[in-house]
């Protein structure tokens, strides 16, 4: 990779309570109650919003600025910003780690941000012996584990439910949504402007990001328009500019070494979500069409071809319909948990899938486990590496992943190399140094 972003310095959490919090309290029960009977306001179709309009200008008071969100609204935040909360899964963390505003999060909306160990997989092999992995987490569980004490908005009823009483009580000066993300998925439009409009009608600024799952062609472009914007709210977008063209070399790297690749030679991978609840259903497994961002990791930037040439994500198949497809290759993404090869190779549950091709040459890939990630997160070149290299190890040969992780982890968000290690085997990727991959 070339260009390393600037280093990191990642500060404690300073405190600050708001002598307001009382009177921000009343207006918020009495505005939520007018939103809930009459709020119809829509903020903008997600598919039609300005990408390119993100523009900071100076306010004619010296202690504010405007800066425009992906929506195209002109948002008016203070220019010393020191109380940030957030609604996303982890992305906006990575961007302000990168640049040293993390200390500044006062609210998180993910209860996956606080969590050291999100989910435990379970696996019985045909011998059974059985095979327990736990202790993955979100990488920013690990770069900032203090996040864990923040006032997290995330209602216990749901992940698509907020706390309205916690955010207003956080007193933020400025709250990032992410749209894409698990709390605010792309598909609820609806229900998204429902929400932004009862925060705004609190009177706090609201950011509005969308995800590459917001656009139709699920490519990963936006995700500058998203660190652009975050860095103008710290007169920092030089430095967020530099932190995307860090991300953006590894794509570029990886279509110059597969771009010439004929397409009788072309190999033809199927994404797997392995998951409890896809057995339950009668089914085998979740697989991504070619209308997301998936496919366009492998299909754009790997040179490979879908097996699934459908449309649609987290389609459910049945072990027959995988068997039809038989892929040359295949990649375990993370669905209920960490997914190891040896669970498709030689679980009791997965008998009949072991006359794949791929399961019979052994090219099964486990993708870095990635919890409350319903879109790409700054180590999306990781991604990209695996699917690459696993679908043309010959063109990869060079580069070792296991290597190529620690020096991201370290670039991007500033850690040593204890810290990064650790990094790398909470995404579970302990294997890229087994297998010397």
């Amino acid at each position: 990779m070339n260009g390393k972003p600037n280093n990191n310095r990642i500060g404690k959490l300073s405190s600050y309570f708001n002598s307001k919090k009382g009177f921000v309290l009343c207006v918020f029960i009495i505005l939520f109650i007018v939103s809930i009977e009459g709020c119809s306001e829509q903020t903008g179709q997600v598919t039609t919003a300005a990408t390119n309009s993100s523009t900071a200008t100076s306010d004619s008071d010296e202690q504010y600025r405007y800066v425009t969100d992906m929506r195209g609204v002109q948002v008016k935040v203070p220019k010393d910003i020191q109380r940030i909360a957030t609604i996303d899964d982890g992305f906006v963390e990575g961007v302000l780690t990168n640049l040293s505003e993390i200390d500044k999060i006062v609210s998180v909306g993910s209860i996956g941000l606080g969590s050291s160990s999100f989910k435990q997989s379970n696996i019985t092999l045909n011998s059974g012996t059985n095979y327990t992995f736990s202790g993955g987490s979100n990488t920013i569980c690990v770069v900032s584990p203090w996040l864990s004490n923040v006032s997290c908005t995330e209602s216990s009823s749901g992940m698509t439910i907020i706390n309205y009483e916690k955010l207003a009580s956080a007193n933020p000066n400025v709250l990032i949504i992410r749209v894409g993300d698990c709390s605010m998925g792309a598909n609820d439009i609806e229900n998204n402007n429902k929400k932004i409009s009862t925060i705004e009608s609190l009177g706090i600024p609201v950011i509005v990001l969308y995800s590459p799952n917001n656009y139709n062609n699920s490519g990963l472009e936006t995700m500058r328009d998203e660190m652009r914007i975050i860095g103008q709210l710290f007169d920092k977008e030089e430095e967020a500019m530099v932190l995307a063209d860090y991300l953006n070399n590894t794509e570029k790297m990886i279509v110059d070494r597969t771009r010439d690749i004929p397409e009788d030679e072309k190999v033809t991978a199927l994404y797997l979500g392995l998951s409890s609840k896809a057995r339950q259903s009668g089914g085998a497994g979740y697989v991504s069409g070619i209308d997301t961002p998936e496919s366009y990791i492998l299909e754009t930037v790997a040179d490979g071809k879908n097996a699934y040439q459908d449309t649609g994500s987290g389609k459910l198949l049945n072990a027959e319909q995988v068997l039809a497809l038989d892929p040359d290759v295949i990649f375990l993404p993370t669905y209920s948990g960490y997914h190891p090869p040896i669970e498709l190779q030689d679980s009791i549950y997965y008998q009949n899938m072991q006359e794949l091709k791929a399961v019979k040459n052994k090219r099964i890939y486990s993708m870095p486990y990635t919890p409350r990630n319903c879109d790409r997160r700054l180590e999306y070149p990781l991604d990209l590496l695996i699917v690459a290299k696993g679908c043309y190890p010959d063109r990869f040969q060079d580069i070792k992943v296991s290597d190529f992780a620690l020096k991201l982890y370290q670039d991007i968000y500033g850690v040593d190399l204890a810290t990064a290690e650790k990094i790398r085997s909470a995404q579970y990727l302990d294997w890229t140094v087994e297998s010397d991959f």
